[in-house]
């Protein structure tokens, strides 16, 4: 009893060391807390950034959807899956085909705008989407804001076909007949709005005849039908003509670019025959949507670029008649589609085109 008593009498060891050591000031202990806040919160924020990351995972982790306006075997479908078939190995995720034809393209570039902009949708879009249409009716989507280029795919100039029946070989011999047999000739497109279309309404005016305009949601269709001669003639680009035109079954009249195709360079132009500046060459690219997170957009716009210099898909896509092959800056592609988009909307006023031409 008395050595408790006597221990609790005498300063415990702590109390000692207090006396020996006195507390710190308000000072040195404002350093100590701060020192101790920081490092907590630095490694709060580490383990954040590593939660994070191991969220959000390297991307692409699932296949992603490319969105084609036009029906499968067509020009736009053998483009597509020439670019996606390389692409695909690039990102180490397949690239699945999405086909949504119809309304000029615009059931497309409507589905492609309003989906996540998570990088998981791509969409092969033409100057129909974001020049001619546009200046033609009211589109959902805004067509130069919706989207955000990945790639230039390149210019594809057009050519003027004939069915074998038509008793013409040259423009002038089809403006003749034209004139003499008004309304008697049709023309199929593939679709109203579409550079199809619009080729063939400016050449119309610039001839000064008339031909009735037969509409179609894609290539396939309206070559079908031109081959069984169901319609007389088509405008059409030149990949899936070329082996019809080879083999006799349709008859090219022309090419709309300002000079010969390397791909038909037997093929005279519009130009050359009496329709000096005619020079019209709609052209495409990939997109994806607006506010797409930057990795993905980054990851997306690398493996894209790459698959466009590769000499096998340079090589593939000039055989179907693309030409300029990735050739515009990434840069000026947006800036491109709003002229385009300026441009169109002049000559559309000017030359009276609506979606009932």
């Amino acid at each position: 009893m008395c050595s408790g008593q006597s221990s609790w009498l005498q300063p415990s060891r702590r109390q000692d060391a207090t006396m020996r050591h006195p507390p710190p000031t308000n000072r040195s202990r404002d350093m100590s807390s701060r020192r101790q806040w920081i490092q907590w919160a630095g490694l709060g924020a580490a383990s954040l950034g590593v939660m994070g990351r191991a969220w959000a995972g390297p991307f692409p982790e699932k296949p992603i959807k490319m969105i084609v306006p036009y029906p499968a075997g067509g020009g736009a479908d053998q483009w597509a899956r020439i670019v996606a078939g390389k692409a695909e190995k690039l990102l180490g995720q397949p690239i699945v085909m999405d086909y949504k034809p119809g309304a000029s393209t615009t059931i497309g570039a409507d589905a492609a705008a309003k989906a996540p902009a998570d990088g998981y949708t791509v969409h092969l879009i033409d100057s129909t989407a974001f020049a001619y249409v546009p200046n033609m009716r009211k589109v959902s989507y805004d067509p130069i804001k919706a989207f955000t280029p990945l790639v230039h795919l390149g210019d594809l100039p057009f050519v003027l076909v004939a069915h074998p029946s038509v008793p013409v070989r040259n423009l002038q011999e089809l403006i003749a007949f034209a004139k003499a047999n008004p309304n008697k000739l049709n023309c199929a497109s593939a679709g109203v709005g579409s550079p199809h279309h619009l080729i063939a309404e400016i050449f119309k005016q610039r001839a000064g005849i008339s031909m009735n305009h037969v509409p179609y949601k894609g290539a396939a269709q309206y070559i079908a039908d031109l081959v069984g001669g169901q319609v007389d003639l088509a405008v059409s680009t030149l990949g899936p003509a070329m082996p019809h035109i080879q083999t006799g079954r349709m008859r090219a009249l022309a090419v709309s670019s300002g000079k010969r195709s390397s791909t038909m360079p037997d093929v005279p132009t519009i130009a050359e025959q009496g329709f000096e500046g005619f020079d019209e060459k709609p052209w495409n690219c990939f997109v994806t949507n607006a506010g797409v997170p930057a990795e993905a957009l980054e990851r997306l716009r690398s493996a894209f670029r790459a698959t466009m210099d590769d000499p096998e898909v340079l090589q593939a896509l000039r055989k179907t008649g693309v030409e300029e092959v990735g050739r515009m800056p990434l840069a000026q592609i947006s800036e491109q589609m709003r002229l385009d988009n300026l441009k169109w909307g002049d000559v559309i006023r000017r030359a009276k085109i609506t979606m009932d031409s």
